[in-house]
């Protein structure tokens, strides 16, 4: 990644910031330790940073179920087996993204300097919110009482985009939230 940061790399920090903001309240120290993880993966493309950010959100969402599955003493044995069996859904869709990425990481490195424009504003979107569709169904399989959330349509007019994406991270902080406590 380019050291002059885009929105669609400020889009995938934002994105990923509820997982990391869980361990401190210094959201520069936080945004720094993301940034260093979506750079270890090697990815070169908009592509390759997006399959990045899924495999450390798949990776995380299913590290959370299982931990669920063990911090709560009085879950009967039908629910814990659920809430692992969410956890392996999504660590298979974290290997998914794994292939996908090695696969693309295997093809000859572009020539620009700083990711490239290889998905559009619109796929782009679409992709975070079909991810961000999946880890939700994941969580809402596991409540009951909480009704199923849906992701929201894809907005083109530029207002309301930020509109939508500060719902969804909002939606996703008071899912962790209520998951913790």
């Amino acid at each position: 990644m380019s050291s002059r940061q885009n929105l669609f790399v400020e889009r995938l920090i934002l994105f990923l910031m509820p997982y990391f903001c869980t361990l401190t309240a210094d959201h520069a120290a936080a945004r720094a330790e993301i940034i260093e993880s979506l750079e270890s993966f090697g990815a070169r493309t908009r592509s390759e940073l997006l399959i990045t950010a899924k495999i450390i959100a798949f990776g995380f969402s299913a590290l959370d179920m299982l931990a669920e599955s063990k911090a709560i003493h009085e879950m009967p044995l039908p629910l814990r087996l659920r809430y692992r069996g969410c956890a392996n859904g999504l660590d298979r869709s974290c290997q998914q993204n794994e292939k996908a990425l090695a696969k693309h990481l295997a093809c000859d490195e572009p020539n620009a300097a700083e990711p490239a424009n290889d998905i559009s504003e619109n796929d782009m979107e679409e992709s975070l919110q079909q991810a961000k569709a999946v880890i939700d169904s994941y969580r809402n399989r596991l409540s009951g009482a909480r009704p199923a959330t849906t992701p929201h349509a894809v907005q083109t007019s530029r207002p309301n985009r930020n509109k939508v994406w500060t719902t969804a991270m909002m939606d996703g902080l008071i899912q962790q939230a209520a998951s913790t406590t």
